[in-house]
């Protein structure tokens, strides 16, 4: 395999930071394609816990490039703070898009006004100013990180281009000054490192190089195919890698999906697997269920296979990479919702409307648990969900740290040493 992509196939929290970072180790190119910094991918170095919002898990290895795609939203003043926590060596491994657009003061504020004005039918963003953006996008009125590097622009042009935009808004004073500064800090700090990635990815696709592709949050949250409209504001699946960077998904060799042995949610919108009461609280108390980038607690319930196979679907998927299976150590078996129960009839498909998915009833079976997790004490878990499935599990998660991992199919030596 060469190329490979990294989905996750929940709504969001399934681990793919991880799961990103040991693949990193075997790639040239890591590549972030959508979202922005309402994503938190976390990974454990031994016990030292890193948590990047923008940037790729592969900016920690040493040697592999990490690319933000034209499909993302940079927010400057929380990209500068990540930037300022990795060594001054791997910057000049960091590639921007030229044509990725930026999240400013205003669009946090508006985010953060219209949730406050949905009357308790909030769609549970993160408040970060990532739908605000992607609609300015949209409308063409948008800012590019391109423009940050074009003479004059910062001084000249975008003062005027944001008092346009805000005229009429509920902003407060000084946001026009707040912007202009922040995008002169990105423009000084990272001027040199916004690039045509298109170009950049083809180059290098040409020269034989690995490339490792990302998304944030998962695909029950992708805009036209999740849990609408409580989705993203972007398309997190596979279907998101053309358009997020411009190299082809036909040159992709392999997508692994990546899920957690049990299901989480952060935000509003249905959740036919969730728990409630007591239960509840055990299982988000064992897995430490709270989210990376708002720190809210995440609702839980049991793997949900009607959802997965919508996700296999949708991504053209290869395999799974199962995490958070050590949480569900000592279990002799494992609840997993197999199917539904809408208006007195059993269905095993994901419903399209919100409106029935949150009428349906789970239908719950056992299945094999375990002791203590590895390769071996899993294959019966696994061998079930490849049977409900049709796809594989190709890695397994047992525990935080990055040498937790387990490979249980080999990556044709894609995957270097797990360390």
């Amino acid at each position: 395999m060469r190329h490979i992509c990294v989905v996750g196939l929940n709504w969001g929290d399934e681990g793919k930071g991880k799961i990103v970072d040991v693949l990193s180790s075997g790639v040239d190119v890591v590549v972030r394609y959508q979202g922005g910094a309402n994503a938190g991918h976390t990974v454990y170095i031994g016990d030292v816990k890193k948590v990047l919002h923008h940037l790729p898990m592969g900016i920690l290895h040493e040697g592999v490039a990490a690319v933000l795609g034209n499909g993302m939203v940079i927010e400057p003043r929380g990209l500068l703070e990540e930037v300022a926590t990795i060594p001054e060596s791997a910057i000049e491994r960091l590639f921007l898009s030229d044509r990725a657009h930026v999240v400013l003061p205003h669009h946090t504020a508006l985010d953060r006004s219209r949730e406050e004005d949905r009357n308790g039918k909030k769609i549970g963003t993160t408040l970060r100013g990532i739908g605000p953006a992607y609609q300015d996008k949209s409308a063409r009125r948008g800012v590019r990180l391109g423009d940050l590097v074009r003479p004059g622009f910062i001084e000249d042009k975008l003062p005027k281009k944001l008092a346009e935009r805000c005229d009429g808004l509920d902003v407060t004073s000084g946001v026009i000054e707040e912007s202009v500064e922040l995008c002169r800090q990105v423009r000084d700090r990272l001027g040199a490192q916004i690039t045509d990635t298109q170009v950049l990815l083809a180059d290098r696709h040409a020269a034989g190089e690995r490339f490792l592709f990302e998304g944030a949050q998962g695909c029950l949250l992708d805009l036209d195919f999740g849990t609408y409209p409580f989705v993203t504001s972007s398309s997190p699946s596979f279907l998101g890698v053309g358009p997020g960077t411009g190299f082809s998904p036909r040159k992709i060799d392999h997508v692994v999906g990546v899920t957690k042995v049990y299901c989480t949610r952060v935000g509003e919108g249905p959740f036919p697997s969730e728990l409630r009461g007591e239960e509840e609280e055990s299982l988000r108390a064992a897995g430490n269920e709270y989210g990376a980038t708002t720190g809210r607690p995440r609702r839980v319930g049991w793997l949900d296979i009607p959802a997965l196979r919508h996700a296999v679907l949708l991504n053209d998927l290869d395999s799974f990479a199962l995490t958070k299976a050590d949480v569900l150590d000592g279990r002799d078996t494992i609840p997993v919702t197999v199917g539904y129960r809408l208006d007195g009839r059993e269905i095993h498909h994901f419903p399209t409307h919100v409106d029935d998915l949150s009428r349906v009833e789970p239908i719950v079976e056992e299945w094999p648990g375990w002791g203590t997790i590895d390769e071996h004490t899993v294959r019966p878990f696994a061998d079930k969900l490849e049977e409900a499935t049709g796809i594989p599990v190709s890695i397994l998660s047992t525990g935080k740290r990055r040498d937790e991992t387990v490979l249980l199919t080999p990556f044709d030596g894609y995957v270097g040493a797990v360390r």
